[in-house]
Protein backbone atom coordinates (compact mmCIF):
# COMPACT_ATOMS: atom_id res chain seq x y z
CA UNK A 1 0.00 0.00 0.00
CA UNK A 2 1.30 3.37 -1.03
CA UNK A 3 1.31 5.95 1.77
CA UNK A 4 0.03 9.37 0.47
CA UNK A 5 2.38 12.26 0.71
CA UNK A 6 1.59 15.37 2.78
CA UNK A 7 0.91 17.26 -0.44
CA UNK A 8 -1.63 14.61 -1.52
CA UNK A 9 -3.32 14.74 1.89
CA UNK A 10 -3.73 18.56 1.65
CA UNK A 11 -5.14 18.24 -1.89
CA UNK A 12 -7.74 15.68 -0.78
CA UNK A 13 -8.67 17.89 2.26
CA UNK A 14 -9.27 20.89 0.00
CA UNK A 15 -11.53 18.80 -2.26
CA UNK A 16 -13.48 17.52 0.76
CA UNK A 17 -13.97 21.03 2.22
CA UNK A 18 -15.15 22.36 -1.15
CA UNK A 19 -17.72 19.55 -1.46
CA UNK A 20 -18.89 20.16 2.15
CA UNK A 21 -19.38 23.91 1.51
CA UNK A 22 -21.32 23.17 -1.67
CA UNK A 23 -23.55 20.70 0.19
CA UNK A 24 -24.53 23.21 2.91
CA UNK A 25 -24.99 25.95 0.32
CA UNK A 26 -27.42 23.67 -1.53
CA UNK A 27 -29.37 23.14 1.70
CA UNK A 28 -29.57 26.87 2.32
CA UNK A 29 -31.07 27.59 -1.09
CA UNK A 30 -33.33 24.55 -1.07
CA UNK A 31 -35.08 25.43 2.26
CA UNK A 32 -36.86 28.82 2.04
CA UNK A 33 -37.03 31.08 5.09
CA UNK A 34 -40.81 30.66 5.22
CA UNK A 35 -40.35 26.97 5.88
CA UNK A 36 -38.71 27.70 9.22
CA UNK A 37 -40.83 26.44 12.12
CA UNK A 38 -43.09 29.10 13.75
CA UNK A 39 -42.59 29.85 17.43
CA UNK A 40 -44.86 27.99 19.79
CA UNK A 41 -48.34 29.47 20.27
CA UNK A 42 -50.27 32.16 18.31
CA UNK A 43 -48.71 35.48 17.34
CA UNK A 44 -49.25 38.18 20.01
CA UNK A 45 -52.23 40.51 19.40
CA UNK A 46 -51.53 44.13 18.48
CA UNK A 47 -51.70 46.42 21.52
CA UNK A 48 -54.59 48.88 21.74
CA UNK A 49 -55.90 51.54 24.11
CA UNK A 50 -59.51 52.71 24.55
CA UNK A 51 -60.51 56.20 25.70
CA UNK A 52 -63.86 57.78 26.57
CA UNK A 53 -64.62 61.43 25.78
CA UNK A 54 -67.35 63.75 27.16
CA UNK A 55 -68.25 67.17 25.73
CA UNK A 56 -70.89 69.80 26.51
CA UNK A 57 -71.43 73.44 25.59
CA UNK A 58 -73.14 74.52 28.82
CA UNK A 59 -73.90 78.08 27.56
CA UNK A 60 -72.68 79.85 30.70
CA UNK A 61 -75.67 81.35 32.52
CA UNK A 62 -77.49 82.16 29.28
CA UNK A 63 -80.36 79.76 29.91
CA UNK A 64 -80.77 80.44 33.61
CA UNK A 65 -79.88 78.26 36.54
CA UNK A 66 -77.36 78.92 39.26
CA UNK A 67 -73.77 77.81 39.09
CA UNK A 68 -74.70 75.03 41.53
CA UNK A 69 -77.58 73.73 39.39
CA UNK A 70 -75.53 73.65 36.21
CA UNK A 71 -72.44 72.09 37.74
CA UNK A 72 -74.61 69.54 39.59
CA UNK A 73 -75.97 68.48 36.19
CA UNK A 74 -72.45 68.31 34.74
CA UNK A 75 -71.04 66.30 37.64
CA UNK A 76 -74.00 63.92 37.63
CA UNK A 77 -73.47 63.11 33.96
CA UNK A 78 -69.72 62.74 34.44
CA UNK A 79 -70.24 60.34 37.34
CA UNK A 80 -72.49 58.20 35.16
CA UNK A 81 -70.43 58.34 31.93
CA UNK A 82 -67.01 58.12 33.65
CA UNK A 83 -64.94 59.57 30.77
CA UNK A 84 -61.18 59.88 30.48
CA UNK A 85 -61.27 63.32 28.83
CA UNK A 86 -63.76 66.16 29.36
CA UNK A 87 -64.43 69.19 27.13
CA UNK A 88 -66.61 72.10 28.29
CA UNK A 89 -67.50 75.18 26.20
CA UNK A 90 -68.99 78.49 27.36
CA UNK A 91 -68.02 77.75 30.94
CA UNK A 92 -67.82 80.57 33.48
CA UNK A 93 -64.85 80.70 35.87
CA UNK A 94 -67.00 79.86 38.92
CA UNK A 95 -68.52 76.91 37.03
CA UNK A 96 -65.05 75.71 36.02
CA UNK A 97 -63.89 75.83 39.65
CA UNK A 98 -67.01 73.99 40.86
CA UNK A 99 -66.49 71.21 38.28
CA UNK A 100 -62.80 71.01 39.20
CA UNK A 101 -63.61 70.74 42.91
CA UNK A 102 -66.33 68.15 42.26
CA UNK A 103 -63.99 65.94 40.24
CA UNK A 104 -61.35 66.20 42.97
CA UNK A 105 -63.86 65.21 45.63
CA UNK A 106 -64.93 62.23 43.53
CA UNK A 107 -61.31 61.04 43.25
CA UNK A 108 -61.60 61.17 39.47
CA UNK A 109 -58.16 62.46 38.42
CA UNK A 110 -54.95 60.54 38.83
CA UNK A 111 -53.33 63.80 39.93
CA UNK A 112 -55.21 66.20 42.22
CA UNK A 113 -52.93 69.09 41.25
CA UNK A 114 -52.54 68.61 37.48
CA UNK A 115 -55.62 67.61 35.50
CA UNK A 116 -57.54 70.73 34.37
CA UNK A 117 -57.01 73.70 32.06
CA UNK A 118 -59.16 76.81 31.49
CA UNK A 119 -58.76 79.35 28.69
CA UNK A 120 -60.88 82.56 28.74
CA UNK A 121 -62.43 83.90 25.54
CA UNK A 122 -63.19 87.59 26.28
CA UNK A 123 -66.26 89.08 24.57
CA UNK A 124 -66.06 92.52 22.98
CA UNK A 125 -69.36 93.80 24.44
CA UNK A 126 -70.96 91.37 26.90
CA UNK A 127 -70.52 88.06 28.63
CA UNK A 128 -72.76 85.08 29.31
CA UNK A 129 -71.40 84.84 32.84
CA UNK A 130 -73.14 88.07 33.89
CA UNK A 131 -76.34 87.84 31.82
CA UNK A 132 -78.60 85.78 34.08
CA UNK A 133 -78.80 83.74 37.28
CA UNK A 134 -75.94 82.42 39.35
CA UNK A 135 -74.49 85.77 40.31
CA UNK A 136 -72.09 88.06 38.54
CA UNK A 137 -68.79 86.64 37.37
CA UNK A 138 -66.25 89.34 36.68
CA UNK A 139 -64.06 87.15 34.45
CA UNK A 140 -65.11 86.12 30.92
CA UNK A 141 -66.29 82.64 30.09
CA UNK A 142 -64.12 80.32 28.08
CA UNK A 143 -63.28 76.70 27.23
CA UNK A 144 -61.95 74.03 29.58
CA UNK A 145 -60.49 70.54 29.43
CA UNK A 146 -60.14 67.97 32.19
CA UNK A 147 -57.95 64.88 31.88
CA UNK A 148 -58.06 61.80 34.09
CA UNK A 149 -54.29 61.51 33.40
CA UNK A 150 -51.84 64.23 34.41
CA UNK A 151 -50.96 66.31 31.31
CA UNK A 152 -47.31 66.72 30.39
CA UNK A 153 -47.94 69.58 27.96
CA UNK A 154 -50.49 72.31 27.18
CA UNK A 155 -51.21 74.23 23.96
CA UNK A 156 -53.18 77.50 24.05
CA UNK A 157 -53.62 78.68 20.46
CA UNK A 158 -55.44 81.88 19.49
CA UNK A 159 -57.59 81.58 16.36
CA UNK A 160 -58.27 84.31 13.76
CA UNK A 161 -60.33 87.08 15.40
CA UNK A 162 -64.01 87.16 14.52
CA UNK A 163 -64.72 90.68 15.82
CA UNK A 164 -66.60 89.32 18.84
CA UNK A 165 -64.54 86.84 20.85
CA UNK A 166 -60.93 85.79 21.25
CA UNK A 167 -61.50 82.20 20.12
CA UNK A 168 -59.05 79.53 21.25
CA UNK A 169 -57.87 75.98 20.63
CA UNK A 170 -56.95 74.47 24.01
CA UNK A 171 -55.13 71.12 24.14
CA UNK A 172 -53.35 68.87 26.63
CA UNK A 173 -51.04 65.96 25.86
CA UNK A 174 -50.66 62.99 28.18
CA UNK A 175 -48.01 60.24 28.44
CA UNK A 176 -50.42 57.34 28.05
CA UNK A 177 -50.52 54.45 25.54
CA UNK A 178 -50.91 55.93 22.09
CA UNK A 179 -49.79 59.36 23.38
CA UNK A 180 -53.19 61.04 22.97
CA UNK A 181 -53.49 64.80 22.70
CA UNK A 182 -56.94 66.06 23.73
CA UNK A 183 -58.33 69.38 22.50
CA UNK A 184 -61.39 71.58 22.74
CA UNK A 185 -62.47 74.61 20.74
CA UNK A 186 -65.50 76.83 20.18
CA UNK A 187 -65.81 78.23 16.65
CA UNK A 188 -67.62 81.47 15.71
CA UNK A 189 -71.01 81.69 14.02
CA UNK A 190 -70.19 84.57 11.64
CA UNK A 191 -68.38 84.58 8.30
CA UNK A 192 -64.94 84.26 9.92
CA UNK A 193 -65.59 80.70 11.03
CA UNK A 194 -64.06 79.38 7.80
CA UNK A 195 -60.70 80.90 8.75
CA UNK A 196 -60.99 79.55 12.30
CA UNK A 197 -61.88 76.05 11.09
CA UNK A 198 -58.92 76.14 8.69
CA UNK A 199 -56.55 77.18 11.49
CA UNK A 200 -57.76 74.36 13.76
CA UNK A 201 -57.64 71.78 10.95
CA UNK A 202 -54.10 72.78 9.94
CA UNK A 203 -52.87 72.35 13.50
CA UNK A 204 -54.65 69.02 14.02
CA UNK A 205 -53.32 67.65 10.71
CA UNK A 206 -49.79 68.68 11.68
CA UNK A 207 -49.99 66.83 14.98
CA UNK A 208 -51.60 63.81 13.29
CA UNK A 209 -48.87 63.43 10.65
CA UNK A 210 -45.66 61.37 10.94
CA UNK A 211 -42.44 63.35 10.59
CA UNK A 212 -38.80 62.20 10.61
CA UNK A 213 -37.93 61.45 14.23
CA UNK A 214 -41.36 62.65 15.40
CA UNK A 215 -44.18 60.09 15.04
CA UNK A 216 -47.77 61.26 14.79
CA UNK A 217 -49.92 61.91 17.85
CA UNK A 218 -53.41 60.54 18.30
CA UNK A 219 -55.34 63.82 18.42
CA UNK A 220 -58.90 63.89 19.79
CA UNK A 221 -60.62 67.23 19.16
CA UNK A 222 -64.00 67.94 20.78
CA UNK A 223 -65.95 71.17 20.66
CA UNK A 224 -68.77 73.32 19.36
CA UNK A 225 -67.77 73.89 15.73
CA UNK A 226 -70.95 75.83 14.87
CA UNK A 227 -70.83 74.01 11.52
CA UNK A 228 -72.93 71.06 10.40
CA UNK A 229 -71.15 67.94 9.05
CA UNK A 230 -72.49 68.40 5.50
CA UNK A 231 -71.32 72.03 5.30
CA UNK A 232 -68.70 72.56 2.53
CA UNK A 233 -66.47 74.20 5.17
CA UNK A 234 -65.89 70.69 6.58
CA UNK A 235 -65.13 68.99 3.26
CA UNK A 236 -61.42 69.36 4.02
CA UNK A 237 -61.96 67.72 7.42
CA UNK A 238 -63.89 64.56 6.62
CA UNK A 239 -62.13 61.57 5.06
CA UNK A 240 -63.45 60.39 1.67
CA UNK A 241 -64.78 57.22 3.33
CA UNK A 242 -67.47 59.32 5.10
CA UNK A 243 -69.06 60.38 1.80
CA UNK A 244 -72.77 59.59 1.73
CA UNK A 245 -76.13 61.11 0.87
CA UNK A 246 -76.03 62.97 4.19
CA UNK A 247 -72.43 64.12 3.79
CA UNK A 248 -71.82 64.33 0.03
CA UNK A 249 -68.54 64.64 -1.86
CA UNK A 250 -66.03 66.09 -2.02
CA UNK A 251 -64.62 65.00 1.33
CA UNK A 252 -60.84 65.32 1.12
CA UNK A 253 -59.64 65.32 4.73
CA UNK A 254 -58.14 62.77 7.14
CA UNK A 255 -60.69 62.82 9.98
CA UNK A 256 -63.67 60.82 11.12
CA UNK A 257 -66.24 62.20 13.55
CA UNK A 258 -67.05 59.72 16.30
CA UNK A 259 -70.79 59.78 15.55
CA UNK A 260 -70.58 59.68 11.73
CA UNK A 261 -71.73 56.04 11.62
CA UNK A 262 -74.96 56.64 13.54
CA UNK A 263 -77.72 54.68 11.76
CA UNK A 264 -80.25 57.49 12.27
CA UNK A 265 -78.26 59.73 9.92
CA UNK A 266 -75.14 57.99 8.47
CA UNK A 267 -72.31 60.34 7.55
CA UNK A 268 -73.83 63.10 9.67
CA UNK A 269 -74.72 61.84 13.16
CA UNK A 270 -77.27 62.71 15.83
CA UNK A 271 -78.52 66.19 16.65
CA UNK A 272 -76.60 68.04 19.37
CA UNK A 273 -78.81 71.14 19.62
CA UNK A 274 -82.39 71.82 20.66
CA UNK A 275 -82.82 74.83 18.38
CA UNK A 276 -84.85 75.38 15.22
CA UNK A 277 -81.91 75.00 12.81
CA UNK A 278 -82.64 71.76 10.95
CA UNK A 279 -80.29 69.08 9.67
CA UNK A 280 -80.25 66.87 6.61
CA UNK A 281 -82.19 64.08 8.38
CA UNK A 282 -85.09 66.27 9.52
CA UNK A 283 -84.00 66.91 13.13
CA UNK A 284 -82.30 69.82 14.89
CA UNK A 285 -78.71 70.49 13.87
CA UNK A 286 -75.49 68.78 14.89
CA UNK A 287 -72.72 71.31 15.60
CA UNK A 288 -70.91 69.62 18.51
CA UNK A 289 -68.42 67.02 17.31
CA UNK A 290 -65.45 64.86 18.33
CA UNK A 291 -62.85 64.32 15.59
CA UNK A 292 -59.85 61.99 15.27
CA UNK A 293 -57.66 60.98 12.33
CA UNK A 294 -59.07 57.96 10.48
CA UNK A 295 -55.62 56.33 10.38
CA UNK A 296 -55.54 56.18 14.20
CA UNK A 297 -58.96 54.60 14.69
CA UNK A 298 -59.56 50.89 15.20
CA UNK A 299 -63.15 51.41 16.33
CA UNK A 300 -65.29 54.32 17.53
CA UNK A 301 -68.80 55.51 18.33
CA UNK A 302 -70.62 58.40 19.99
CA UNK A 303 -74.05 59.53 21.15
CA UNK A 304 -75.77 62.77 22.10
CA UNK A 305 -77.90 63.01 25.24
CA UNK A 306 -80.78 65.43 25.91
CA UNK A 307 -80.67 67.45 29.14
CA UNK A 308 -83.36 67.42 31.78
CA UNK A 309 -85.73 70.35 31.25
CA UNK A 310 -86.04 70.89 35.01
CA UNK A 311 -82.39 70.65 36.12
CA UNK A 312 -81.90 74.43 35.95
CA UNK A 313 -85.51 75.53 36.33
CA UNK A 314 -85.70 74.88 32.60
CA UNK A 315 -83.10 73.68 30.08
CA UNK A 316 -79.54 74.34 31.27
CA UNK A 317 -78.34 74.76 27.69
CA UNK A 318 -79.55 74.66 24.10
CA UNK A 319 -76.86 72.03 23.43
CA UNK A 320 -76.88 68.33 24.24
CA UNK A 321 -74.12 66.38 25.96
CA UNK A 322 -71.98 64.34 23.55
CA UNK A 323 -69.95 61.34 24.65
CA UNK A 324 -67.79 59.06 22.55
CA UNK A 325 -65.45 56.08 22.75
CA UNK A 326 -62.47 55.33 20.54
CA UNK A 327 -59.95 52.49 20.39
CA UNK A 328 -56.54 53.27 18.97
CA UNK A 329 -53.35 51.29 18.25
CA UNK A 330 -50.45 51.54 20.66
CA UNK A 331 -47.06 51.76 18.90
Amino acid sequence: MTIPTQREIMRRLRIFMTMLAAFFGLLATAVPASAAPAPDGPAPAAATATYKVWHWNISGHEHGGTAGQITHTVLGSLSFRNPDFISVNEVCPQQYKAILDGLKAAGWPESQTNFARFEPMPHATNDLCTSQGGGADTDPYGVAVFSRFAPNGTDRITLPYDGVRARKLLCVSVPKPGDPRFCTTHIATNNTKGAQLAAVRTQLVDWSTDKPGNPADTVIAAGDYNTQPNDPLLDSWYAPSVTSANNPAPNTGIFRELDDQDPSCPGYGEQTTEGSLGNTCGKPAKVDSIYAAESRLISYDADSHPISQTACGGPCSNHRIVDGTLTIPVP
